[in-house]
């Protein structure tokens, strides 16, 4: 289990204010996530988050000299889209065997709602999706 700063939920919610935005969530020794990254550079549409992997991955070299560790990613969604989609599953999976991580967590925000929904896990079921993702998973650690 983890805990969340309470000043990363409000980040968390200030940043992002439309469906289909990101970032990652880093966590200190304690298990604690103290960091979380808004990726503003990423592409976004009504539909879809695709993360800007080559600035994240500057953010995690950045992270690790300060002892922070990556644990997982938030974005947003819709208004009624309150699970995780088969595309965000599959890619999560990825991150996670890429990354060689034993657990991930994944918070979704949903901004209309101002809610935070924690998914974490250690085992991702995937199903079929309809865009591979796995050329836009990288891991530097």
């Amino acid at each position: 289990m983890y805990l969340i700063e309470k000043s990363i939920i409000e980040e968390i919610k200030k940043t992002l204010r439309l469906p289909e935005m990101g970032g990652i969530l880093g966590i200190d020794n304690n298990r604690i996530v103290t960091k979380f990254y808004h990726d503003s550079t990423g592409t976004t549409t009504k539909t879809q988050y695709i993360p800007d992997v080559q600035r994240l991955n500057s953010i995690l070299r950045q992270w690790a000299t300060a002892e922070i560790r990556f644990i997982g990613f938030v974005h947003s969604h819709p208004k009624g889209k309150e699970k995780l989609s088969s595309c965000d599953l599959n890619y999560a999976k990825e991150i996670k065997e890429k990354c060689s991580l034993s657990e991930i967590l994944m918070l979704l925000y949903i901004p209309d709602e101002e809610k935070l929904i924690l998914y974490w896990s250690r085992e991702i079921v995937t199903t079929s999706a309809k865009n591979n993702v796995s050329e836009k998973v990288s891991c530097n650690r």
